[in-house]
C-alpha cells in the first residue's frame, strides 16, 4: 500500500500516516457498504478519516511544535470522530460489526500515536 515518491515529504516516515492511510482505505470499504438513503452517514465517515490522515501530513510538514502540535491535535479529534461515525453504522444496522470494530481499532491506534505526538510538541 506505501507508496513513497522519490522525494519525500517529511510525512512519508511516519508509520501514523501509514497506518491513517489504512484507517481511510477501511472507512471506504465501510462506505461503500451503506445503503442509498444513508449516503451522508457514510459521507461523514469518510471525510473524518480523510481530515484525519490531512491533519497528520499538515502536522508534520509545520515548522513550529506550537503549529505542530494544534496540526496533531486536531487530526485526533477528526480520527475520534470517524470511530464515532462507525460506530453509528453499527447501531443503525448499515454495516457488519466485526468489520466496523476492525476500523475502529485501527483509529484508536492512530489517535493513541497523534496523542503522543501532541505530548511530543507540548
Amino acid at each position: 500500500m506505501r507508496h513513497i515518491p522519490s522525494t519525500p515529504f517529511p510525512h512519508h516516515k511516519m508509520e501514523v500516516y501509514t497506518v491513517s492511510l489504512e484507517m481511510l482505505r477501511l472507512a471506504k470499504e465501510l462506505s461503500d457498504k451503506v445503503p442509498r438513503g444513508y449516503r451522508s452517514f457514510a459521507d461523514q465517515l469518510l471525510r473524518s478519516a480523510g481530515a484525519g490522515v490531512a491533519g497528520t501530513t499538515e502536522g508534520q510538514n509545520r515548522r513550529t511544535a506550537g503549529m505542530k502540535r494544534d496540526a496533531f491535535g486536531r487530526a485526533r479529534a477528526e480520527v475520534g470522530e470517524a470511530a464515532g461515525h462507525a460506530e453509528c453504522l453499527v447501531v443503525m444496522g448499515l454495516v457488519d460489526r466485526e468489520e466496523a470494530w476492525r476500523f475502529i481499532g485501527l483509529a484508536s491506534r492512530v489517535a493513541a500515536m497523534l496523542t503522543r505526538l501532541v505530548q511530543r510538541h507540548s
